[in-house]
């Protein structure tokens, strides 16, 4: 069932609950308003009747009693019924089915010690007064109506609140059902939109805004701010798909060289038994060398995407002593090209991996190596909650345009700065960077040669 047909079925509802209990209390108020009203006017008849025989002469009670006379029971008008204090009837106005209305004695008597009663008799209702005549004595005079005048009044309201109540409840469910399509239409147009959005696969499309500041109101924003995060996921997605493409392209091609070196020379030695021994030595060599350069270019792609795969896991992180990593890094580096110096404080404390950030440094350093001129230089230190690590090289410097596209998979920016590797050690360093929620970037240094700047975030920070 659709939910504007289900709000409208419990408008309906409600209304006719409400109208059933409206109804209801207002019966149970006219029932006791009818009746106390109807005892109102007789009442009032009797205590008129009273005061008048106690002033009237006895001929005028004791009229004879007219033949003809309206019957209770088809007339709805009062009638009076004078007795005396034993119940004998004086005057009448009306009758009861033909006959005197017959007044109980309990009542006459209850009536003379009281002065006043009131009693049901054959559906008429009666209310009695005590009067008292200087020549007659005393007696009794009854006012009375039939009960049907207060029950034909009830049934023409029972029938008007019917009659209103089904008027009401249609009128009630006409509006509940244009008000709830009318509350309803942004969530329609939701419904559409999602639609056309799942047919279409155009996520630039956004519901227009809601002026009312309600529960429709709130959805609309939240459905397009998660539309808004699902494009730019999708954004994401497709960059990180494309890069993906582009690295096996570029490793594809990369692997390609020293496969088709190695298939080569393989080929050779199988097709040419009779070579010559220097001939095959080469094809041996040559084969053995582009093995190692496979090997180590496969080496990089695994670290590479155990980067990828750890990008956002940190349980392996401890506190480091970044210093004391740069000072292995120096021991290491002794027996580099390059005249290799470093400047670091005692201790120097991030959070992080050690293997890692030592590789990072590493990276860096070998770099420096196969692009300086003949010395390079690490410092690190510590500014506000960053650990800082410089390394700059004599080399030729980086070319214009080329400072950030350096840090891509597979990129080789100018030839003198190239030198026999893949393009991988600078994009490995950037992962792991990243991984310790740090920056890496390279500028030209002051005199010839570049600069290689990372920022970590101390331990605590």
């Amino acid at each position: 069932m659709k939910i504007r047909w289900r709000l409208t079925r419990y408008g309906i509802g409600f209304t006719a609950l409400s109208l059933v209990v409206f109804i209801v209390v207002i019966n149970l108020l006219v029932v006791g308003s009818a009746q106390q009203d109807q005892d109102g006017l007789l009442g009032t008849i009797a205590d008129e009747a009273a005061d008048a025989l106690g002033d009237i002469d006895a001929i005028e009670v004791m009229q004879p009693v007219p033949p003809a006379l309206p019957d209770a029971g088809i007339s709805d008008q009062p009638f009076l019924t004078v007795y005396d204090d034993q119940g004998i009837v004086y005057y009448t106005t009306g009758t009861v089915d033909g006959d005197t209305l017959d007044l109980p004695a309990s009542v006459i008597l209850e009536t003379l010690e009281d002065g006043s009663s009131a009693v049901d008799i054959s559906g008429v209702r009666v209310q009695v007064r005590r009067w008292e005549n200087s020549s007659l004595g005393v007696g009794v005079v009854a006012a009375s109506q039939s009960q049907d005048v207060v029950a034909e009044q009830l049934l023409g309201l029972r029938w008007f609140l019917v009659v209103f109540g089904v008027v009401a409840l249609v009128a009630a469910a006409i509006g509940a059902w244009f008000m709830a399509g009318r509350a309803l239409r942004p969530l329609k147009l939701l419904a559409e939109t999602t639609d056309d959005i799942g047919t279409t696969g155009d996520l630039s499309r956004r519901l227009p805004p809601v002026e009312q500041n309600d529960e429709v109101g709130a959805l609309t924003d939240s459905f397009n701010t998660m539309l808004d995060g699902i494009e730019a996921a999708r954004r994401d997605k497709d960059l990180i798909i494309d890069a993906q493409k582009r690295f096996v392209a570029d490793a594809s091609h990369e692997l390609r060289s020293p496969l088709t070196s190695i298939r080569a020379n393989a080929g050779f030695l199988v097709e040419r038994p009779d070579a010559s021994m220097k001939d095959r030595m080469d094809a041996t060599s040559d084969i053995s060398q582009e093995a190692s350069r496979m090997s180590v270019l496969i080496d990089d792609l695994l670290t590479l995407a155990r980067a990828d795969i750890r990008r956002d896991d940190t349980s392996d992180f401890s506190h480091v002593d970044l210093a004391g990593v740069a000072r292995s890094i120096e021991r290491r580096a002794r027996n580099l090209r390059v005249d290799f110096t470093l400047d670091a404080p005692d201790t120097l404390i991030v959070w992080g991996y050690t293997s890692d950030l030592a590789e990072v440094l590493w990276i860096l350093v070998d770099n420096a190596d196969r692009h300086g001129a003949g010395s390079a230089s690490m410092t690190v230190r510590s500014s506000g909650a960053e650990a800082i690590i410089e390394i700059v090289d004599d080399g030729p410097g980086i070319p214009n345009g080329e400072a950030e596209r350096i840090f891509d998979r597979f990129h080789r920016a100018d030839p003198q700065r190239s030198g026999s590797g893949y393009g991988l050690g600078l994009s490995i360093a950037r992962s792991i960077v990243e991984r310790h929620g740090g920056s890496i970037a390279a500028r030209d240094a002051e005199s010839p040669g570049a600069t290689f700047t990372v920022n970590l975030p101390l331990s605590g920070s």
